[in-house]
């Protein structure tokens, strides 16, 4: 079991690389908005009816492959409504309406960026200690096992980011960041959000009531007499109106949506399915092993998508799996080229010119600014699939 200091100082270093890599962010944000198209923008702005500044965010959110325009407009429109609801409006002015878009873009790439993907990796190994648990008395080991992993993960991990989040929305209740927060790793909508909260805190409260029964069948100790008060207090907290559920049970019952891969070693636990399961698109299917897999699916779905809206979804796709390239070590250069062999061998393209295609990128990219390459390398690939697959040269 960890010891209240040990949360706390892992909850300090968690808190700190938060602030480090917003810090970064935010002064990213602020020079690569300067570079947006204004027609771009323009055409954004009059498609969706938002304020010129908040395109220019749903712009640079949807290039780096987080979410398309649509949807980071809408998050972003959301957050202006709930602030003017709650009576601590953005004044109506391009200045005012940069600085909170700004921030809010700074907030929604974390949370459906980094934050997802860490959690992403960080639940499979609870996953495993959670299978099994039907109900019946379980080790006291793995009880105590799976309270250590859990309280690890909700309470360093996600609860400093939950407090950070709700320090920078005025008048922002539990439930807020529950929805907030919910979404991004769900990619339920709102609605379906609100209609799953109740079935969640039962799942939750129902967990942690058969991991302490399991504890009390094991002899006295101070480690066990801890574990089952902390456990009887997390339960109560947890039982509070969602708007007013302290952050200790709102990271918890962040972590209890988080979707669980099958592992193929045992049952999925019914007090951990909620109904989520790993997702892609928005639907459940097998995993696919490589990124490469990932990018010929998308290149195929594509095609029952048109105009704006196809371009919008692939060079979201297309973004994400250049991500990955990168964090496996690749250069830009690298990454482009194994994207464009892959969907050639792939897709059978002939007369695809591709070695002339990848020299040019490669200079392209060698002479692009750094905070550009990312925007570029989308944009190659995007172009030569929408070129040679969808037999239409893009305006």
């Amino acid at each position: 079991m960890l010891l209240e200091p040990d949360i706390q100082k892992l909850a300090v270093e968690s808190r700190q690389r938060l602030v480090q890599e917003f810090a970064d962010k935010y002064a990213n944000l602020r020079e690569r908005v300067k570079r947006v198209p204004e027609a771009d923008a323009n055409k954004i702005a009059e498609k969706l009816c938002c304020p010129l500044e908040i395109a220019m965010i749903a712009y640079l959110i949807n290039m780096d492959g987080i979410m398309g325009v649509k949807q980071a407009v809408g998050l972003l429109s959301a957050e202006l409504q709930r602030r003017a609801k709650v009576g601590d409006g953005v004044p109506n002015l391009p200045g005012n309406i940069m600085e909170f878009a700004l921030a809010e873009g700074k907030w929604i790439s974390h949370i459906y960026g980094s934050f997802v993907r860490q959690l992403e990796i960080s639940v499979r190994g609870l996953a495993n200690l959670e299978e099994g648990i039907d109900g019946a008395s379980i080790e006291v080991e793995k009880a105590l096992s799976i309270i250590a992993a859990r309280t690890k993960m909700s309470e360093t991990m996600i609860a400093p980011v939950i407090e950070e989040w709700q320090k920078e929305h005025p008048k922002a209740t539990s439930k807020d960041a529950l929805i907030s927060f919910g979404q991004g790793i769900t990619k339920w909508n709102v609605s379906t959000l609100n209609g799953k909260f109740l079935h969640v805190q039962r799942r939750t409260q129902a967990l942690f009531r058969v991991l302490r029964e399991s504890l009390l069948t094991a002899s006295d100790s101070f480690t066990l007499d801890a574990a089952i008060n902390r456990i009887d207090s997390l339960i109560e907290e947890l039982g509070s109106p969602f708007e007013e559920m302290p952050l200790r049970a709102v990271s918890h019952f962040v972590l209890h949506i988080a979707p669980r891969q099958a592992t193929g070693k045992g049952d999925r636990s019914p007090y951990v399915s909620v109904g989520v399961t790993s997702t892609r698109g928005n639907k459940a299917e097998p995993d696919l092993n490589s990124p490469f897999d990932f990018l010929e699916r998308d290149v195929k779905l594509a095609k029952r998508r048109w105009g704006e809206e196809r371009e919008e979804y692939l060079k979201e796709k297309i973004a994400r799996v250049l991500r990955v390239l990168k964090y496996q070590d690749n250069t830009h250069a690298e990454s482009v080229e194994q994207c464009l062999t892959e969907i050639v061998e792939r897709l059978k393209i002939e007369s695809s010119q591709l070695d002339t295609i990848i020299e040019d990128s490669k200079a392209t990219l060698t002479n692009a600014p750094e905070a550009e390459r990312d925007i570029i390398s989308v944009r190659i690939i995007f172009n030569f699939v929408n070129s040679n697959i969808y037999g239409a040269e893009l305006a």
